[in-house]
C-alpha cells in the first residue's frame, strides 16, 4: 500500500515538474528569443550606420551614391554573414535609409549651429550703432 502511495505520489510530482517545465519554456524562450533578434537587429543597425558613414567619407562627390550604396550592402552582407545574423535586404535598405538620414540631420544641425554662431560672433565684433540704447 505504501508503494502505491508512493508510486502516486511521485507521479503526480512529475507531473507537475514537467507542467512548470513546458509553462517556463513557453514563456522564456519565446522572450529570449525576442530579445537575442532585437539585440542582433540593433548589431546590424549599428554596423549599417558606421558603414554608411565610413563609405560617405571614403566615396565623395555628387552622383556617387549608388556605388555607396552598393558598397555598404556588400560590406554589411559580409560582415553579418560573418556572425551567423540574418537579416533581409528590405531591412537592410531600410537601415541604410535610416542611416542617411540621421547622417543628414546632423549636417543639417551642424550648418544651422555654424551659422548662428558666425551671426553671434559678427553682432558681438559689430553691435548696432543703436545697441547700447536698446539696452536701456
Amino acid at each position: 500500500m505504501q508503494d502505491m502511495l508512493f508510486n502516486l505520489l511521485y507521479c503526480l510530482l512529475y507531473g507537475v515538474i514537467v507542467w512548470a517545465a513546458q509553462a517556463v519554456v513557453r514563456v522564456v524562450v519565446p522572450y529570449i528569443k525576442t530579445k537575442l533578434e532585437s539585440t542582433q537587429y540593433s548589431w546590424a543597425a549599428n554596423i549599417i550606420e558606421h558603414s554608411v558613414r565610413a563609405y560617405e567619407q571614403i566615396i565623395q562627390g555628387a552622383g556617387m551614391g549608388d556605388e555607396r550604396y552598393q558598397m555598404v550592402v556588400a560590406q554589411v552582407t559580409e560582415e553579418l554573414n560573418k556572425v551567423g545574423i540574418k537579416i533581409t535586404d528590405v531591412q537592410i535598405s531600410t537601415l541604410i535609409e535610416a542611416a542617411v538620414q540621421t547622417m543628414n540631420t546632423e549636417k543639417e544641425l551642424a550648418d544651422e549651429i555654424n551659422l548662428c554662431n558666425k551671426i553671434e560672433d559678427e553682432v558681438t565684433q559689430h553691435p548696432p550703432d543703436n545697441y547700447e540704447d536698446d539696452l536701456k
